[in-house]
Parts: C-alpha cells; sequence; structure tokens
C-alpha cells in the first residue's frame, strides 16, 4: 500500500491468453515499487477457451475502472496509474492505452474513466489474436490508433524466440508514428521471453 496520493501500478500477466494468473510474474517490480510508496495490483482476465478476446479487453478496462474508483481507499491517486504487462498481457495493455474510454470495451460502464498514464510492455506479444485478425487488424496492436497513447516503455530480449524483438521494434515505430508522448525502446542484450519471472541481474 502507498501513502496519500500514491501512484497505481498494474501488472496483467502472460500466459498466451491460456493460462497464468496474477501469482506469477513481475514479481521483483511489483514489491520494489511497493516499497518506494506505490500501490501495485496484480490483476487476473478470464483465459481462453471460456473467454475471447472481448472479454479480456473488457477484464482489461475492469480493472482500470476499479483501481480509478477506490483509489482514494487505497491511499492511491486516481490520476496516475500506470499500466504494465507481459507477453499477452502486454498485448492487452498496448491495445487498452491505444483505446481509452472507448466504449466498445466498455460493456455496462462506459462513462467510467479508463485512461491511464503510461505503459510498460515486457516482452510483449505485438501479433494478432487467434484466428481474428493479424498484427494491424483491431484486434493487434498496430489497428488502432496511436495519436493519444500515453508515454511507453518498451522493454524486448533480443533473443526472444516466442515473440520476436521485431514485432517489438514494429510497435515502438506504430506508436511514435502519431504518439504526442514519448516512446521508449529498450533492447536487453541476451534477452529471452519471460525475463521477469524470475530474479536476475538482467531483470
Amino acid at each position: 500500500t502507498g501513502g496519500a496520493g500514491a501512484p497505481i501500478l498494474i501488472y496483467l500477466h502472460s500466459g498466451g491468453y491460456r493460462s497464468g494468473s496474477k501469482r506469477l510474474g513481475s514479481a521483483e517490480l511489483l514489491r520494489r515499487l511497493a516499497a518506494h510508496g506505490w500501490v501495485t495490483i496484480s490483476a487476473n482476465y478470464r483465459l481462453r477457451p471460456r473467454a475471447g478476446f472481448d472479454e479480456h479487453m473488457e477484464d482489461t478496462k475492469r480493472v482500470i475502472a476499479w483501481a480509478r474508483t477506490h483509489a482514494t481507499e487505497l491511499g492511491a491517486d486516481p490520476g496516475t496509474v500506470v499500466l504494465a504487462g507481459g507477453s499477452a498481457g502486454a498485448h492487452l495493455e498496448v491495445i487498452a492505452a491505444q483505446t481509452q474510454n472507448d466504449p466498445t470495451y466498455q460493456p455496462g460502464f462506459e462513462t467510467v474513466d479508463t485512461s491511464v498514464s503510461a505503459v510498460i510492455g515486457l516482452y510483449g506479444w505485438y501479433g494478432g489474436y487467434y484466428g481474428k485478425g493479424g498484427a494491424d487488424s483491431p484486434y493487434g496492436p498496430l489497428g488502432h490508433d496511436p495519436s493519444g497513447t500515453p508515454p511507453c516503455l518498451i522493454a524486448h530480449g533480443e533473443l526472444d524466440t516466442l515473440a520476436s524483438i521485431e514485432t517489438a521494434e514494429r510497435l515502438a515505430a506504430h506508436l511514435r508514428r502519431d504518439a504526442t508522448n514519448t516512446v521508449v525502446f529498450a533492447e536487453l542484450p541476451g534477452g529471452h521471453h519471460g525475463f521477469d519471472l524470475f530474479y536476475s541481474l538482467r531483470y
């Protein structure tokens, strides 16, 4: 927990949309920020095959809405919400950052503020979604208008064999095309997929 007006970090786990949970991934990041006074939230979202893209996005928007609504109770600032994720979680959060307050993804809570202050993508999957469409479709991070995207940090391992670094570079170029805020791309020499699952010097 944080002090009054603490910033909030929401983390979305990896797992290819089929596995994983809020108990896995980026524990060191969450603990370190909490030790510095942040309020940190590791969130679940519904998984395949019982859920699809629309449900994943709705759950992402709901956790942002929940954090903003309950920020004061948590001793946090509802105006400072940072969204982070690994692999599939990064896919979700980058799309969420480009569709802030879009009622399409907020059924039943269309008027709730789901904007975020910044996004962090770790070893993200920046392609399409299970036969729905490719990276440049509405189901991928390149299929959305980047102009309103908040500041973004993309950290990716150069040796990632599940989500190639070229896809991360392509996303950075997409976000920089029209975005007015800073986009930082960090290539991690020798880095692989899932580098936040265990503590290491690189992580």
